[in-house]
């Protein structure tokens, strides 16, 4: 429950999994876990007599249309090979619409993934994760599509709104730091970095890997056309960052530009920025994590991990970065 508070979800989730699965046709409800991870949307696993079956409840911010488009992007990434958990279809389509009490939801239902995050696994990616994953993620950005922009308070690009917004909040040791990686930001002129579809929040919350070693890309919720770079600069921020040693946080550095490279070539502009923005990328990390701690008084592990991993960053990426 207190989970549920946090991201304002008060539905009564027994009442409504009953509905679903009757219109899902999923067999009978036997019960549900709540995933405490995340900021946004409601995730928990159902189970019924025929199974488990993963459910997105959209948060009650997302509007239909952002609901639709959130499909669309699903639907698309699936399309071009991304390794995404497959959807269900309900006597609505893939966006099933419920009113119980006079609360209205919106959701989705998605094949189970039997398995566990990279977060819950504490996860190192090995050099053949490693590969996959660029990829995958070449794929993700070679999708033409750019779906209507939707804000995303995490996102690199608004480290300068978010900043301007959320520093009161930073001690001083924190807000030199964020400083530090914001002077850098306001050179790096975003409109000359070529842009593209990005998922936009490759990090190991939204990475799984089953119990077949098979490895699954989660919650395109802030998906956007950004500055491609973006994308690599996200994964060195979590995935490809080793706070514990920077000696593999370069092996990594190094070994992810030449893999994706292989995919696709990255402009001297671009290999030029991508220090800077994935600095910009842990100072993010510090400044929103610190503003949900202080202000949303989340102490969550997911939200203390990422405040650690954006302070450890910033100080670890200067040997080798800048």
């Amino acid at each position: 429950m207190n989970f549920q508070n946090r991201i304002n979800y008060q539905g009564n989730l027994e009442r409504l999994l009953i509905k679903v699965c009757e219109d899902y046709k999923l067999d009978q409800y036997r019960s549900h876990k709540v995933i405490v991870q995340g900021y946004e949307d409601f995730n928990l696993i159902l189970t019924t007599n025929n199974g488990k079956f993963f459910v997105k409840i959209y948060g009650a911010f997302r509007d239909e249309k952002e609901c639709r488009r959130y499909i669309e992007v699903i639907k698309t990434a699936l399309n071009a090979g991304v390794s995404h958990p497959n959807f269900y279809k309900s006597n609505q389509g893939y966006l099933y619409k419920i009113e119980l009490d006079g609360k209205i939801d919106r959701l989705s239902v998605f094949e189970f993934v039997n398995g566990k995050t990279f977060f819950e696994l504490k996860l190192k990616p090995t050099k053949e994760d490693a590969e996959f994953l660029i990829r995958q993620t070449a794929i993700i950005n070679n999708i033409q599509l750019k779906p209507n922009f939707v804000y995303d308070s995490w996102a690199i690009v608004n480290f300068l709104k978010e900043y301007n917004e959320k520093k009161e909040v930073l001690n001083e040791k924190r807000k030199q730091l964020v400083v530090s990686a914001l002077r850098d930001f306001k050179r790096v002129d975003l409109s000359k970095l070529p842009h593209a579809f990005i998922h936009g929040d490759l990090i190991k919350p939204n990475l799984m890997k089953d119990n077949m070693e098979k490895i699954f890309i989660i919650d395109f919720a802030v998906a956007n056309y950004q500055p491609r770079i973006i994308e690599l600069a996200v994964l060195f921020n979590d995935v490809f960052f080793d706070k514990d040693n920077v000696i593999n946080t370069k092996k990594y550095y190094d070994l992810i530009l030449k893999e994706y490279q292989k995919y696709l070539s990255l402009t001297d502009y671009e290999l030029k920025s991508l220090p800077i923005l994935i600095r910009a990328g842990h100072a993010m990390h510090l400044l929103r994590a610190n503003y949900e701690k202080v202000i949303n008084k989340n102490i969550s592990q997911e939200n203390d991990y990422f405040l650690q991993l954006g302070e450890i960053g910033l100080t670890q990426t200067q040997s080798f970065l800048i």
